[in-house]
């Protein structure tokens, strides 16, 4: 009964880890529920399995939005669904099983207590995020440990420095200090006597302090200055349906609309959402072209989420695109940015799972990778301002948005936009993903010290500006057009230079250190 306790225990706490996501964040709560587990892994005599329960209710109940797309809009059966989303997050909870595993061999190796908790959890934690971040079909970083803080007062400065990952392991390290705190004040940590206590007491306070306090000095860091005026940008968020989507009928009724909106906006740049128009671009008819680009006068300029088609020999390959329109444009051939980072399942099929693929009814998919983030160039009376662009699930990948400053800052993009549809996963009264998507947009705005334009199908579309605060969010689920004043920005942040580096560094240093004392203890 003990052992179903501790279980228990961990999936309500698993469950709590996710709640601290969505709908909204609760960065002080998820340290509260890391601290509770960290607990639990500290007295289990099977630590790894309660690993297992903890994990699988965090990323079940934060990914259970995945089973509308399979089911409702797919057509794949309830029960094969479910297991789906089970699975995945089995597979998931597997990166943290095996830290743990590691984490609890180096423990009863002799470590001491304040060390496990407060060193090697901590690392520990952020090697399961980084391995899933990176080696889970090329990345599924999706309610990475530090998205839950995008509002946290004390830690979310520190995401133009560590970037997300980091923010995570400094999450793990305030639950290791907040934990021992609790042990040394109730008695339960082996010391020798209470003056050692009282030091250990005030050594993790001030840990704790400055943390804390850095990461509100942090905020007031500006790593990003303004360039010019603000520019004038037309959010368009036209709510179609998804299972209405690939209609005929619905589709040439929104190329219609969508073509009178771009050419009737006053804004300096228009922006629709990602595949706006589900079909190739060849197929738009050259009177809707002409038409558009007659209305491209006055430096105005469209971003349009479309789908585009190339012949390679015998083969038509397929990218899922941001289409941008000028007055200079070729329309036929206009500039554009395909997708890069495609999404496992939707876009590209992994090996061996074509079987699954084929149970459902998707009709987009097989998208080729684009490369690089270009950056378009929008003539406002102030100057030229740059404009980059990322569609959907690249979001999640801040160590990639990064290398649109391959060129250094003067040729990087004073704005991000991110062109989204998450009509796929259900509308925000019963779908966390809404929310979740809007935390890594933060968070992206805030490593890069750029304003962020969220442009959704279905919500929620949102202006972010550089130090991550929301300016304005466009309500959910509904068609609505909003204009913003965007102001364009500069500067380089130290996680614009450094990416994941020094954690990539850190971890891989004391894998080396594990398999040296391992090598070492069975050579002896």
């Amino acid at each position: 009964m003990v052992f179903l306790g501790y279980y228990a225990l961990a999936l309500v706490l698993g469950l709590a880890q996710a709640w601290s996501f969505g709908p909204s964040p609760k960065g002080g709560l998820q340290i509260v529920v890391m601290a509770g587990l960290l607990a639990l892994l500290r007295t289990a005599r099977r630590p790894v399995r309660v690993m297992w329960a903890f994990g699988v209710a965090w990323f079940a109940g934060s990914l259970y939005w995945l089973h509308f797309s399979m089911h409702d809009i797919g057509g794949l059966p309830f029960a094969l669904s479910v297991l789906a989303v089970f699975v995945l997050a089995l597979c998931l909870t597997g990166f943290y099983a095996l830290a743990v595993y590691i984490w609890a061999r180096w423990r009863s190796g002799g470590a001491s207590e304040l060390w496990a908790l407060c060193v090697g959890f901590p690392l520990a934690w952020l090697a399961a995020e980084l391995g899933r971040g990176y080696l889970f079909f090329a990345g599924f970083p999706w309610v990475a440990t530090g998205y839950a803080q995008t509002d946290n007062v004390f830690l979310k400065g520190w995401f133009a420095l560590a970037g997300v990952y980091g923010v995570g392991f400094l999450v793990a390290l305030m639950a290791g200090v907040l934990l021992s705190m609790v042990l040394l004040a109730t008695n339960q940590m082996t010391l020798r006597n209470q003056l050692e206590r009282a030091k250990k007491m005030v050594q993790l306070g001030l840990v704790a302090s400055a943390l804390a306090v850095s990461g509100m000095v942090l905020q007031g860091v500006s790593w990003g200055r303004p360039d010019g005026a603000p520019a004038s940008v037309r959010m368009i968020q036209p709510n179609v349906a998804q299972n209405l989507k690939f209609d005929a009928d619905v589709m040439r009724n929104n190329a219609l609309l969508f073509m009178e909106q771009a050419s009737t906006s006053p804004a300096a740049l228009t922006v629709f959402p990602e595949t706006a128009l589900p079909f190739p671009w060849a197929d738009l008819p050259d009177g809707y072209l002409n038409y558009i680009q007659r209305s491209l006068k006055n430096e105005r300029a469209v971003l349009m989420g479309a789908l585009v088609t190339q012949e390679a020999g015998d083969v038509v390959l397929a990218h899922n695109s941001a289409v941008w329109l000028d007055a200079r444009s070729d329309m036929h051939a206009p500039a554009r940015f395909d997708k890069a980072h495609l999404l496992p399942f939707g876009e590209t099929i992994p090996t061996g799972f074509g079987w699954f693929v084929n149970a459902m009814n998707i009709p987009l998919g097989g998208y080729q990778n684009g490369t690089g983030y270009p950056r378009f160039t929008l003539n406002t009376p102030s100057g030229a301002v740059r404009v980059a662009t990322n569609i959907c699930f690249e979001n999640t990948f801040g160590e990639e948005l990064i290398g649109a400053w391959d060129q250094g800052d003067a040729q990087a993009p004073h704005v991000w936009v991110n062109m989204t549809n998450l009509g796929w996963f259900g509308t925000a009264n019963i779908s966390t993903n809404q929310a979740h998507h809007l935390q890594m947009s933060r968070a992206r705005a805030m490593e890069m010290a750029r304003p962020m334009l969220v442009v959704t199908n279905t919500g929620s579309s949102a202006q972010i500006d550089a130090v991550g605060d929301l300016v304005d969010v466009l309500p959910a689920d509904e068609a609505v057009v909003r204009d913003v004043m965007v102001q364009p920005m500069r500067g380089t942040t130290p996680y614009v230079r450094l990416g994941n580096r020094p954690w990539l560094v850190l971890i891989g240093l004391v894998g080396a250190w594990l398999l040296y004392k391992r090598v070492r203890k069975v050579a002896v």
